[in-house]
């Protein structure tokens, strides 16, 4: 996460950030709150208000459909523990 740091001190401070808490390459489920955490994290390194967007690491290709949605779950779920909402989508 220390790469962070380069968005903050060397990127213009109106440009959004969409980050990548989801490792594509395993097939365990991150639990929400590892991801909550992961963007805690980060927005420790580039300031809350430059988060506009959680994602994968990348494309699902390398995953089972079956795993692919429940890391997308899991994503959602870990961004409303981080913003403090109790409600999923």
């Amino acid at each position: 996460y220390e790469e962070l740091q380069h968005f903050k001190d060397e990127l213009d401070p109106r440009i959004g950030l969409g980050l990548g808490v989801i490792d594509i390459k395993v097939n365990t489920v991150e639990s929400p709150e590892d991801i909550a955490r992961r963007i805690e994290m980060a927005a420790g390194y580039v300031g809350a208000e430059r988060i506009k967007w959680v994602n994968p690491d990348c494309g699902f290709w390398m995953n089972k459909r079956s795993i692919a949605d429940r890391k997308i779950a899991a994503l959602v779920k870990g961004r409303d523990l981080y913003l403090g909402s109790s409600e999923t989508v």
